[in-house]
């Protein structure tokens, strides 16, 4: 029965792509990742993500961000997470916007045979532009949930697919809430060379719906698809 109840839960996330509007706008891009993870016991430990974006078929690097944050393993079937990420991102206007998060998560672990599936659902705080535009008085939250099956029968090789899906609670500045409105599908291949260091590889179609455009207030009619390759490095200290 738990192994029923675990493909539903990953195929229940797919729903949301029944919304995705007709006719949107495509891009290439090319997203970088660095993991940097130090135990402080056996259940704690504290991390530093970086990521870095080239967007405009792959042209134009115009985003960034830091996540500082401490993981907690209850055990090995259950993983709690805190942290808090800046990043910057290039408007159109060619300027940058800052962006302050907060987020929790707890992620359920289960393996089935060779097989380990994640479920990690997230709660995500975020404010834009802290007081300089209209919408930085205001602070706008996500639930986030993402599911992924690792095939983990070696070591060194560990090809998994996932599926993340986004829901506003509520936007800032608009009378518009409560919907789905990203999606995204990984396929993906990590590699470990050793206990302390793996190499990750993946490629990763977003699909943005529902999105709102803050000055019109209304939902856009061509919504931006984004078609990503993924370069990971991840080293424990």
């Amino acid at each position: 029965m738990k192994k029923y109840f675990v493909f539903i839960v990953f195929f229940a996330n797919a729903i949301p792509f029944a919304h995705a509007q007709s006719l949107p706008l495509n891009d290439a891009e090319v997203w970088e990742n660095i993991y940097l993870e130090k135990n402080i016991t056996k259940r704690l430990l504290v991390r530093l993500n970086e990521e870095g974006r080239v967007v405009n078929n792959v042209t134009n690097p115009n985003f960034v961000y830091l996540d500082i944050g401490l993981n907690y393993k209850m055990n090995k079937n259950f993983h709690f997470s805190l942290a808090y990420v800046i990043t910057e991102k290039q408007q159109k206007t060619e300027t940058f916007t800052s962006r302050h998060q907060v987020y929790a998560t707890v992620t359920l672990r289960k393996k089935l045979f060779q097989f380990l599936f994640n479920n990690r659902s997230m709660l995500q705080w975020q404010v834009q532009d802290v007081y300089t535009t209209p919408t930085g008085k205001f602070p706008e939250y996500y639930f986030r949930n993402k599911v992924s099956i690792t095939y983990e029968k070696q070591f060194r090789f560990q090809p998994y697919l996932a599926e993340e899906v986004y829901f506003y609670l509520n936007q800032p500045y608009v009378h518009w809430q409560y919907k789905f409105n990203r999606v995204r599908y990984f396929a993906g291949i990590y590699y470990h060379p050793n206990l302390i260091n793996e190499f990750e590889i993946y490629y990763l179609f977003e699909n943005n719906f529902n999105q709102v455009n803050i000055s019109s207030k209304k939902v856009a009619i061509n919504p931006q698809n984004n078609y990503i390759l993924g370069l990971g490095y991840a080293h424990t200290f």
